[in-house]
């Protein structure tokens, strides 16, 4: 039941305007657990974009006097990849075009629901 509204909440959040798809990736493994989009291929962007945090990870000592990663955003010449931890050992994969209106206080918000529902499966 809970894995159910885990998905509906990644399809809600997918089908915001301006979002092309999403996906929760374990990120040691980087594993995608759900996904939804637009666009083919979102499981596999989901992954390769979960390399870029693991670089963070294993290079973050080299960061420390600028504290934790809280996001990070990759600028492409067609898109935007946006990632964000999102509960525990889970990292939220957001894929947008580059000039998308995107309602960026409604997608925290929908982060935040993922966090809670990823943290009491």
């Amino acid at each position: 039941m809970k894995e159910k509204r885990l998905q509906e909440a990644v399809e809600a959040m997918a089908a915001m305007p301006g979002l092309e798809g999403c996906a929760l990736v374990e990120i040691e493994a980087g594993m995608v657990w759900n996904h939804a989009g637009q666009i083919d291929g979102v499981q596999t962007f989901a992954e390769a974009a979960s390399d870029y945090w693991r670089l963070y990870t294993r290079l973050s000592d080299q960061f420390r006097d600028l504290g934790d990663l809280r996001a990070s955003v990759m600028m492409h010449a067609h898109g935007r990849i946006t990632l964000l931890p999102c509960g525990t050992g889970m990292l939220l994969v957001t894929l947008t075009r580059q000039k998308s209106e995107i309602d960026w206080t409604v997608w925290q918000e929908k982060t935040k629901e993922l966090a809670r529902l990823v943290d009491e499966l």
